[in-house]
């Protein structure tokens, strides 16, 4: 996924090795860079437009209701290029443009127009019309409701369209192959654009795409380690269950002559071997599954195959300490091994001292991350504790409190059980009693996949219907790529059921102050700052003030050098009334006073959901508002992008959609969303990434299942001889399978109990990063539905995995049960 993603930013970037834009990524006259060219060094030059069109087709075709077929789409307006080295997209069918009057569109407009090459479509707009001819289709995959529709045409067909004048927002430069020093270049040449154009290297937009990259592996790295850890505990449930039946031959062993030490370092290099042949055995199944992915889904990955080395050595690496670490229990539990108890270990009941134990140093554990978490001042090192050393501890402390939970629980839990599957009294309660460890750590490796369904859904739903209740702030939103004219927001306000709007900019701009959020060196460093009407805009919108009044603060945002900021910036950075954030670019940033923290999550959604981005592929991190003279006056620039609508009291989902296809009618271009239709994007969007996730969990649950077989039929094993004298005196052969599915349960619930504890002890964690980090208030809630589904799916399969060795049980004589205790 990496590299595709590296691949379609080459796209992206085509050949330019340097470009012009405006500092605060605006459109510009292309006469000021008409001259660059000429430079020395340049070897192809060209510029790009985008912009949004409105198409129809133009033979006026309708759909199955009788409806013109309209679809606005994003478009690129780029120079000719004749060697291909700036049209940055690849073609699935047909040719790139070479005329005036053609078209290259994306599957998106073909499927919604229905229209193949060589048809024509028309522009919808006010004046004589653009009919554009099809030369191409896109290769380009469809990914669902969030995609725009993409098409490219020639640049001046697209400033003719907008009815604008030759303006470009990027002009790409490609330099001659013997020059080696694009910096050198560029210093050179820096003096020949005027600002605020700057020149700079591609490496900049590269700037963005590597921060999250680098975030994408730091979450791949976290990930990978819980795995480990969830795999180090089934190593450490398996171990010390074979301990049981090894104990005799390590009695045998110490009395030739081994040591303590000798018994340690055997689990050790055990441990060691049998992860890191996993290690092995998994890095050519992962790259094999990487690869089928590439073939199945290559459409959405161009780059196609690449192995990377680092996953393999990580995974190496990782799967030989997690064998280390696994081992570490049993091999100190065979170093305190003697000759004489090891030889009598049938009759030695487990000692209330060990499980006590084991269970202080897991509440140690839980206290030490929580210290952790509470006691470190700094946010991004507290982030980066917790990362690295707290997730382990969180692993480790609940893992070994699960013996003692599990001896806790055994009256209660082994008589309910008992009832249930008709057993003897007390007869599961003993065998229960007998094996605290077994079951407990078992029930430790079974709790990993249960906690991560239940953060991953507590932190979720907590964190969607955070957003779903903020988007307070508009009834609906029309959006325009090259901004609304005066008479364009004047036909979109006389709409019918249009009962007020305000006109609101927007401009990426980065934050030159400590309140940044995220994780430093990997969130963004933006913000979107809101140009706005100040008192049409407070009187329009339900702004909830969080510090400061409109009565203080309209005074200030009018004289220009103060702002609002958003919550987020407060509870992130506790920044207040009287506090100063820079923003602009790097260099000529502008110190604003802050007057106001406002709750803006529906505005800051709506941007967002218009596609807002930096310069250099950058999110921004939240809004910032500015009257927009303000604006004007620092930043050369008072286009409105969005205009938010006020819609009737009465309007139905009916009547916003008929809005729709007049405002798209009244200004071709615009994009028109309600607020209902965002909320429905967004929820549809959180509820996909909850699923993904939850496949995640259940895959964990699964694996561990596999470990759960493992440690039945070991216990089966062990217990041979039990079973085999229950046999002869009478007992009904389903009854040792009763006892087994008993002992199944009893794991099963446990790790339900205790995965669901650690699941909301990691979500209590995620409200804490959030509210540190990204300035988000979450609500800590038990996510019941998910618990009960995930505790119902680990039962099915603890009693699938369990059921292979019951069935190899029932099926053994009673003459080799009871010949296995010889």
């Amino acid at each position: 996924m990496q590299k595709s993603f590296e691949y379609r930013i080459d796209k992206a970037i085509g050949a330019a090795t340097v470009r012009v834009v405006h500092e605060n990524g605006a459109a510009f006259d292309s006469d000021l860079v008409s001259h660059i060219a000429e430079l020395p060094g340049v070897a192809i030059s060209g510029g790009r437009l985008n912009g949004s069109l409105t198409f129809i087709r133009a033979d006026g075709g309708k759909d199955d209701k009788g409806r013109t077929r309209r679809v606005t789409a994003s478009a690129r307006g780029v120079d000719l290029d004749p060697d291909d080295r700036f049209m940055q997209i690849e073609l699935k069918k047909g040719e790139h443009i070479e005329k005036p009057d053609e078209i290259v569109i994306g599957p998106l407009v073909a499927n919604r127009l229905k229209v193949q090459l060589g048809d024509v479509i028309r522009v919808q707009r006010f004046g004589p019309p653009v009919d554009l001819r099809v030369v191409g289709i896109q290769d380009r995959p469809i990914l669902g409701g969030l995609q725009r529709p993409r098409v490219q045409l020639l640049r001046q067909t697209l400033a003719e369209a907008l009815n604008t004048s030759d303006r470009m927002n990027v002009y790409s430069i490609a330099l001659d192959d013997d020059i080696d020093d694009t910096e050198a270049w560029i210093e050179e040449n820096k003096e020949t654009v005027s600002a605020p154009l700057i020149l700079e290297s591609t490496e900049r937009i590269k700037s963005g795409f590597h921060r999250q990259v680098r975030g994408g592996r730091i979450a791949f790295v976290l990930a990978a380690m819980l795995g480990f850890i969830a795999c180090a505990v089934i190593v450490a449930t398996g171990m010390t269950t074979a301990l049981a039946e090894q104990q005799r031959e390590m009695a045998i062993v110490r009395l030739i002559g081994a040591s303590r030490r000798h018994l340690f370092q055997s689990q050790i290099i055990a441990g060691f071997i049998l992860c890191f042949s996993g290690g092995v055995l998994g890095i050519p199944i992962g790259l094999g599954l990487a690869w089928l992915l590439t073939l199945w889904y290559a459409k959405y990955l161009p780059a196609g195959f690449h192995p990377s080395l680092e996953a393999a050595g990580l995974s190496l690496i990782g799967a030989a300490v997690a064998g280390v670490l696994g081992a570490l229990l049993p091999a100190w539990l065979a170093s305190r091994v003697t000759p004489i108890s090891a030889l009598a270990v049938h009759a030695q009941p487990p000692r209330t001292k060990g499980i006590v134990l084991c269970a202080i140093i897991g509440v140690g554990l839980l206290i030490s991350q929580i210290l952790l978490l509470l006691l470190i001042p700094d946010t991004q090192i507290r982030f980066w504790v917790y990362a690295i050393v707290g997730g382990p501890l969180i692993v480790g402390g609940f893992f070994l409190l699960t013996p003692g939970l599990a001896w806790l629980l055994l009256p209660t839990l082994g008589s309910l059980l008992e009832r249930i599957l008709s057993l003897p009294p007390r007869i599961l309660q003993r065998t229960m009693r007998a094996t605290p460890y077994r079951l407990g750590l078992t029930a430790g490796a079974l709790m990993v996949g249960m906690a991560i369904l239940t953060s991953t859904w507590s932190n979720g739903e907590s964190l969607l219907q955070s957003v779903m209740e903020r988007v307070r702030f508009a009834d609906a939103f029309v959006f325009k790529t090259t901004g609304l004219t005066a008479a364009e927001q004047e036909r979109l306000t006389q709409l019918p059921g249009v009962a007020a709007a305000s006109p609101v900019g927007y401009l990426p701009l980065r934050v030159e102050s400590d309140a940044q959020l995220g994780v430093r060196g990997f969130g963004p460093q933006n913000v979107v700052c809101v140009g706005f009407e100040v008192e049409s805009f407070l009187a329009l919108n339900r702004v909830e003030w969080i510090r400061g009044t409109p009565e203080s603060a309209v005074p200030y945002l009018l004289e220009g050098n103060s702002i609002l900021v958003a919550e987020e910036f407060l509870t992130a950075r506790q920044l207040d009334i009287g506090d100063s954030v820079s923003l602009g670019p790097p260099g000529k940033a502008i110190p604003f006073t802050i007057v106001g923290v406002v709750s803006a999550a529906g505005l800051d959604v709506a941007t967002q959901f218009f596609g807002i981005r930096s310069l250099y592929l950058e999110h921004a991190a939240s809004c910032v508002f500015m009257d927009f003279e303000a604006v004007d006056r620092h930043f050369n620039t008072r286009e409105a992008y969005i205009l938010q609508i006020v819609l009737e009291p009465d309007m139905t989902e009916e009547d916003e959609r008929f809005l729709g296809l007049a405002a798209a009618e009244s200004v071709p271009g615009i994009r028109f969303s309600s607020g209902r239709a965002i909320q429905r994007i967004i929820e549809k969007a959180g509820n996909t990434i909850l699923g993904v996730t939850s496949s995640v969990a259940f895959a964990a649950l699964l694996l561990a299942s596999v470990a759960v077989g493992n440690v039945v039929a070991a216990g089966i094993t062990a217990r041979k001889f039990e079973f085999g004298v229950l046999r002869a005196v009478g007992s009904p052969r389903w009854l040792m399978a009763r006892l087994v599915l008993g002992e199944v349960f009893a794991m099963a619930i446990l790790a339900s109990i205790v995965g669901t504890i650690m699941g909301m002890h990691l979500a209590w964690v995620g409200t804490t990063l959030y509210r540190d980090l990204g300035g988000i208030i979450l609500s800590w809630t038990l996510p019941i539905g998910p618990v009960i589904a995930g505790a119902i799916v680990l039962l099915l399969l603890t009693v699938l995995a369990a059921t292979a060795p019951i069935i190899s049980l029932l099926r053994k004589p009673t003459r080799a049960l009871v010949a296995s205790g010889r």
